[in-house]
């Protein structure tokens, strides 16, 4: 026992001083790692100490040898090769640079407007100014995150370098004269790589510093001017209402001096450069105008060729098309150039104006082709007025003449306001939208005349421009809006035709729902056009901005306006394409779609994706937080198992029934007491069609919780029994094959299963018997028993046999209360 504590006693003594062994010998690797070349050369000399093998072995091991010094400088090598190329700015910063002087050009145009030639600048040049100095001030606020993010970056790197500095290895390897004449090759190469990263990222941090400073010195300059402006337009907006000029029936007493004129001259140039400033700092947006309008071209061009292919363009020549498919190129212009103002909501009044022109002379080419004569004249003089009304923004001192110019401008227009409204309810859509907007437009121009008239010039300038251009936009969006309504029904046209289908069906139902979105979409569009040009445009933005986005609270849940009617909106417009999608599949709900089974639950996958995905977008997009939705669930937890536990049993079961899928779209099936095939699997509840055509809707969680019989589940086939009594013969072999020689003659008879005789009963002259076939679908049972009982009366005829009229079984068949499973006899 004593030898034992002994024992143990000496492994613990000396597992103690091992530990303390190794703690000195870690001290000693860190505060010595490199030790001096008198004790490298001590250490190395062979058979200096005595019991060298022992030395050797508890020998210093944080000796750095030559391959440790090559890795060492491999690695230095590759750090400074990846601060040299991370240090090099790319195309993202050149780009900034060439912007920042392009906005230093136009900042001193506008800066030379606005402070020395303010007297000369009227609402419209401000409203351009405004518009074009807030995009440059968005602008600049990306440079400064851009450089902000780039100069944190180089800062890194810049400390990476100073690690370098402080690596006593290398230190170490330039004071060893030995060490560094071995690696004087690797060492002059990490030198000119070192000098050359360095001066890359010093070269990159200076451009980086200017260019920040540059950034806040143009932001500075357009706070003051964008102050400058705001002030100029709330003293020109009081100012219109005002009396500019003399009336009209007094002599024009204000004339301008060289000055003053050279003044306005300076503005239009000023205006003139901005808009050139724009169109080039904006490219972008219109490259992805273009985009949508090609990709427009492809889908209705991919249709069109659909239908050409299958030889059926003349179910299309029976829809009252009136745009496509003829005038497919011209339309995708019409769509492009009306939704520009969607893609750029802050451009100034010019571009808007701009794309409208643009439109016009499309709208001109399709009214030459489409149009009635006497329809297109009066177009024809609209756009007359339009260009000149155009001119009107460049008078700077309109006299008597140029106002009776303006009057008679706005009385033509209203004159042929007039004549365009009534012949355009045969030709154009929207008759609604637009009787309001020529409505509207003919007050306008009476406005414009009695304040022209009352020296309100430049307020009559708005008036009657607004009240053209309000109009112009709304007569390419009435040709907009036929266009996507036809694009859909080819799309729905095509879709049926690949999929071979060619019969007439209903559509007008679909349409009339997809009016209701694309009527929304042209009244925001004209409100835009007719805002803009109001010059009430940005300010309306703004403060609409500011409402949807304030943000308010319920309790301790927060919320704004704009998130909660975007929630609603995106929800809406899934609910609308998840109920629509299957037409624009080639599906409309007739009997040979509901067949195609395969068709069907792709098409009912796709609604479900839909709908997530829609629901998904909806809560991303309001801005509302999960955290917070869950709490809510959390909450209604007890309400939904309560109240609403009927609702969730259905939901779930429908997606348990879209992914187990018991039964499919096309199904014969018998669920209960009900059987019918089925129509439509929905989330909530399903539909079967009886063979009486009622539709029977029935909750999917009763589906779930019932038997269900599924007569085609993995085929079509069905067993089919009849009873005959056969009169004539006595011979079984002769009666049997009779009857499965007429039974195998009808085309619904499986032919792989050879039909089933059985004797029932012997009668004096025949026999009582049960025929049992196989028919290939089961949904024409019906039709199958009464052209087999055809065959078998004319087969056993033939053999001078019949069916004994007394008995009464088979006619009883043919009227008694069908049999349960047989859904197509009920």
């Amino acid at each position: 026992m004593k030898n034992l504590q002994h024992r143990v006693l000496l492994s613990y003594l000396l597992l103690l001083s091992c530990m303390v062994a190794a703690a000195q010998d870690n001290t000693h690797l860190k505060s010595k790692k490199v030790q001096p070349d008198s004790v490298k050369k001590s250490q190395d000399a062979p058979g200096k100490n005595k019991g060298g093998r022992v030395s050797s072995l508890f020998a210093d091991s944080a000796k750095l040898t030559s391959s440790d010094y090559q890795e060492h400088i491999e690695n230095t090598y590759m750090v400074l090769n990846n601060i040299e190329n991370k240090g090099e700015l790319g195309l993202q910063i050149n780009t900034i640079t060439m912007k920042l002087k392009d906005a230093d050009s136009i900042l001193f145009v506008l800066k030379d407007n606005v402070l020395n030639n303010s007297g000369a600048l009227n609402l419209r040049n401000l409203q351009v100014f405004r518009t074009l100095i807030q995009n440059i001030q968005t602008d600049l606020k990306e440079h400064r995150t851009i450089l902000d993010s780039t100069d944190n970056k180089l800062t890194a790197l810049k400390g990476s370098l100073k690690v370098l500095r402080n690596d006593t290895v290398l230190r170490q390897l330039i004071r060893d004269s030995v060490i560094r004449k071995q690696f004087a090759a690797q060492l002059k190469d990490l030198r000119g790589v070192w000098l050359s990263s360095t001066g890359t990222l010093k070269k990159s941090l200076g451009i980086i510093n200017r260019l920040q400073t540059h950034t806040s010195s143009s932001m500075i300059t357009t706070v003051q001017l964008l102050d400058k402006v705001n002030n100029l337009l709330t003293t020109s907006s009081i100012r219109i209402f005002g009396k500019e000029y003399n009336y009209l029936w007094e002599k024009d007493t204000i004339s301008l001096t060289a000055n003053a004129r050279s003044s306005f001259g300076k503005a239009y140039q000023g205006e003139k450069k901005a808009l050139n400033y724009y169109f080039k700092d904006t490219g972008n947006k219109r490259l992805f105008l273009l985009l949508i309008g090609t990709l427009f071209f492809v889908w209705i061009y991919r249709n069109i060729r659909i239908l050409k292919k299958r030889n059926a363009v003349e179910s299309v020549s029976q829809m009252n098309f009136i745009y496509l498919p003829s005038g497919y190129i011209v339309s995708a212009f019409v769509v492009m150039f009306t939704i520009a103002p969607l893609f750029d909501l802050h451009a100034p009044s010019t571009y808007i104006e701009s794309m409208q022109f643009f439109l016009m002379i499309i709208l001109t080419v399709i009214c030459w082709k489409k149009w009635p004569r006497e329809l297109f004249r009066y177009w024809i003089v609209m756009v007359v007025l339009y260009l000149c009304f155009s001119f009107t923004h460049h008078l700077s001192d309109p006299g008597f003449w140029q106002r009776f110019l303006l009057i008679l401008l706005n009385v033509f227009s209203f004159i042929f306001g007039l004549l365009f409204l009534s012949k355009m309810r045969q030709h154009l859509h929207l008759k609604g939208f637009l009787r309001f907007v020529i409505i509207l437009h003919n007050v306008m121009n009476v406005l414009a005349v009695i304040f022209n008239i009352w020296g309100r010039v430049s307020l009559a300038q708005i008036l009657g421009n607004t009240a053209i251009f309000s109009f112009m936009q709304a007569i390419g969006l009435a040709v907009f809006s036929q266009i996507c309504v036809e694009a859909i029904l080819l799309q729905i046209v095509a879709s049926r035709v690949k999929r071979g289908h060619t019969g007439a069906f209903e559509y007008e139902h679909v349409l009339k729902s997809f009016r209701r979105l694309i009527l929304f979409l042209v009244v925001v569009l004209w409100l835009i056009v007719f805002t803009t040009n109001l010059n009430i445009y940005t300010s309306l933005l703004g403060g609409l901005t500011d409402f949807l986005k304030a943000s308010r609270s319920i309790g301790n849940a927060s919320f704004t306006i704009g998130g909660i009617l975007l929630f609603f909106f995106i929800i809406w417009v899934a609910h609308l394409l998840q109920r629509y999608v299957g037409y624009f599949l080639g599906d409309t709900d007739t009997e040979e779609d509901i067949n195609d089974k395969g068709q069907r639950s792709r098409l009912l996958v796709t609604k479900l994706i839909l709908l997530c995905l829609g629901y998904l977008l909806a809560v991303a997009a309001s801005g509302v937080p999960v955290d917070k939705i869950t709490i809510v669930i959390g909450a209604l937890g007890v309400g939904i198992g309560l109240g609403l536990q009927n609702i969730v049993n259905n939901f779930v079961s429908g997606i348990v029934l879209i992914f187990d899928r018991p039964l499919q779209i096309g199904d014969v099936v018998e669920i209960g007491d009900r059987a019918g095939k089925v129509r439509e699997i929905g989330l909530r509840s399903s539909t079967l069609l009886t063979s009486e055509g009622a539709e029977v809707i029935i909750p999917n969680g009763d589906i779930l919780s019932q038997k269900i019989v599924n007569w085609t589940l993995s085929n079509s086939q069905r067993r089919i029994e009849m009873d005959i009594a056969v009169g004539g013969s006595t011979d079984m072999e002769v009666v049997s094959s009779a009857i499965k020689k007429a039974i195998l003659v009808s085309k619904y008879v499986y032919q792989s299963r050879e039909p089933q005789i059985l004797f029932i009963k012997v009668n004096d002259d025949g026999f009582d018997v049960k025929a049992f076939f196989w028919i290939s679908d089961m949904s024409k049972s019906g039709e199958a028993k009464s052209e087999i009982l055809l065959f078998l009366h004319e087969k056993l005829n033939a053999e001078n046999m019949v069916i004994k009229p007394e008995k009464k079984e088979i006619y009883v068949f043919l009227n008694e209360k069908p049999d349960s499973k047989d859904t197509d006899t009920k």
